[in-house]
């Protein structure tokens, strides 16, 4: 008779943290919607004594072709020139009477530094980096940054194609870093680019077309980018109101509608030590 063998799995545990501090990379198709996500997460934390920080970052501006696709508002279209992150955090902030912060630039390593230093207070605070961004530039500069911080920033990087996509989260460039215990618990997880470092690279696949185009000419689904930042969300909320990582990664399709998640062996862990 053969013998059913299950391997252990683990989580990470942040530890008695009650302040959180996120910035979202990219405000187009997943940015915009996970922002929304995101929003009520905070509110809804706020009424368990947990302190959320959120900055929307993104030098894009609101465009009709944005509109349907992206959670930004058809009056920033029509007025034209309207920072996309402006938008967002002016309407969730009368929402739910937050303090989000917009920042209209286009992101860089070093724009980390002071987001990541201000107001501590002394008090224990988690910081996570969510890249939401469709080309490598954008991944490579927050690349740089998780490296910079070697274990200090998690990040969550949420990407699609056209019917398809993946979350992945990590905080860990140094992965020899990485410790298991038996109590079932485990000290970091490799960075999403290096769980994934073909996202670092130039996708010889690159549509010429941006992902509003593709989806008006019916190439790309409309719902992907929210599938995307749903999944991305729920990572978020078990980081925030759970305090853990129970996962490395998730991949999806929805044609047809499936999700596989990997969660954290031994197995998935040392493959990063080849």
């Amino acid at each position: 008779m053969d013998t059913l063998t299950i391997e252990p799995t683990y989580r990470v545990v942040l530890g008695d943290v009650n302040r959180f501090r996120i910035m979202v990379v990219g405000a187009g198709g997943t940015g915009s919607t996970l922002a929304l996500f995101l929003a009520g997460l905070a509110f809804h934390a706020r009424q368990k004594g947990i302190q959320v920080e959120l900055t929307l970052v993104d030098h894009d501006v609101v465009e009709m072709k944005n509109c349907g696709r992206q959670a930004v508002s058809l009056q920033a279209a029509q007025v034209g020139g309207i920072p996309k992150v402006a938008d967002l955090a002016l309407r969730l902030n009368a929402a739910y009477g937050l303090g989000i912060e917009a920042w209209p630039v286009k992101y860089e390593a070093g724009l980390a530094r002071g987001w990541y230093h201000r107001d501590t207070n002394g008090s224990a605070l988690a910081r996570l980096i969510i890249g939401c961004v469709d080309n490598h530039l954008g991944r490579q500069e927050i690349a740089r940054t998780i490296t910079a911080f070697d274990g200090r920033i998690w990040a969550i990087d949420s990407g699609n194609e056209q019917h398809s996509g993946q979350v992945l989260i990590g905080n860990l460039t140094d992965v020899s870093r990485i410790r298991l215990d038996r109590l079932g618990l485990c000290r970091g997880l490799p960075s999403p680019y290096v769980q994934e470092p073909d996202l670092l690279e130039p996708d010889p696949a690159a549509h010429s077309q941006s992902c509003a185009e593709l989806t008006l000419a019916e190439a790309q689904s409309l719902m992907v980018n929210r599938m995307a930042a749903a999944i991305a969300a729920q990572y978020v909320a078990t980081f925030v109101l759970q305090r853990q990582v129970l996962q490395l990664g998730s991949t999806f399709n929805l044609d047809p509608p499936t999700i596989r998640s990997r969660l954290i062996t031994a197995t998935a862990i040392s493959q990063y030590h080849q």
